[in-house]
């Protein structure tokens, strides 16, 4: 009887072990590679973890900071990445090129009549007043062929400048585009949120211009990709994914102070909570849905400049991961 009982006890320890062990197998790692700039949704993943159900139930989240989207883009590629985000001219561009990806979701929009606009700044002593001032200048970007680029180029051929002869470019990541700009290395940079806002709070420097001067309208900013190959093996965890975004967005958003903090606390954001409540937001969607025809303006204007020959964004955005 004894013996009956203990065969009995290590069978059941033994599928109790199977069945841990197969429930922990079924959390799934997602690579993601992330920037430092209008990504909060995304950031908030992390630093809030409360607000996520899924993660580590259905994933779990192992972020990379890349401070440029030219070497994430690099890593995505090299499949060393499953999720990435991306500006969304760079992405355009890159789908263009061949690179295979799913646009799943965006998670900022630039501009608008309530929207922050990137800001491009320089010296209060600068004698830089306007955009036609701008020729013979350096601008800083923070890579080549991105949104930034994009925007700048925008407005300077609106004010009668060549960008590609008129003013010289160099790439700078943005949280150090501010020292470069006081150091003399810019003489005018690109600034984002909370770049922007940090320069405010300093002192010393002025606004110019803003994307707005470029593409008129608001557009979708930063956007989530996916690689077609994860999506297709882990449909279930991307889904889960996608719906803790959305629940991630929602806290960012609704719940400010609170979610201002977390980010602070785990360093995603590096400046007092104070000008992070006070500063300008970039509008984050809340459904995370892509407006597509923005994408078709920003194509149109990159066949413009001979950045791609055609490209179809439909194509490659697949809204079908977010929640109902």
């Amino acid at each position: 009887m004894k013996a009956a009982m203990k065969t009995l006890c290590c069978a059941a320890l033994s599928l109790f072990f199977l069945a841990s062990t197969a429930s922990l197998a079924e959390v799934v790692p997602i690579r993601v590679g992330h920037g430092s700039s209008a990504e909060e949704p995304l950031w908030t993943m992390k630093a809030s973890p409360a607000v996520t159900p899924g993660q580590n139930r259905d994933y779990k989240l192992e972020y990379t900071l890349f401070r440029g989207t030219d070497k994430r883009f690099q890593a995505f590629e090299a499949g060393e990445l499953d999720i990435a985000t991306g500006s969304a001219h760079s992405v355009m561009m890159a789908a263009a090129q061949g690179i295979k990806f799913k646009i799943v979701a965006s998670l900022s929009r630039e501009g608008g009549p309530k929207g922050f606009a990137t800001q491009y700044m320089v010296l209060d002593s600068s004698p830089i007043k306007t955009i036609a001032d701008l020729k013979g200048k350096t601008v800083g970007i923070n890579g080549a062929r991105s949104s930034a680029e994009i925007w700048a180029r925008l407005a300077i051929k609106k004010h009668g400048l060549n960008p590609q002869r008129d003013v010289k470019w160099v790439a700078v990541p943005f949280p150090a585009q501010g020292e470069a700009v006081r150091a003399g290395k810019l003489d005018i940079g690109a600034f984002p949120q909370p770049f922007a806002a940090f320069e405010e709070k300093r002192g010393g420097m002025r606004t110019v211009f803003t994307s707005t001067e470029g593409i008129g309208q608001q557009e979708d900013l930063m956007l989530l990709l996916v690689k077609e190959e994860f999506a297709a093996r882990h449909p279930a965890a991307l889904r889960a994914f996608l719906a803790d975004l959305v629940k991630a967005t929602d806290f960012y958003v609704n719940h400010p102070r609170e979610s201002h903090q977390q980010l602070i606390d785990a360093k995603f954001v590096n400046i007092p909570l104070d000008v992070s409540l006070g500063m300008r937001k970039y509008l984050h969607p809340l459904d995370g849905k892509v407006d597509l025809d923005s994408m078709r303006r920003m194509v149109t204007e990159l066949k413009d400049f001979g950045y791609l020959d055609s490209l179809d964004p439909a194509k490659v955005v697949d809204m079908s991961y977010l929640p109902k």
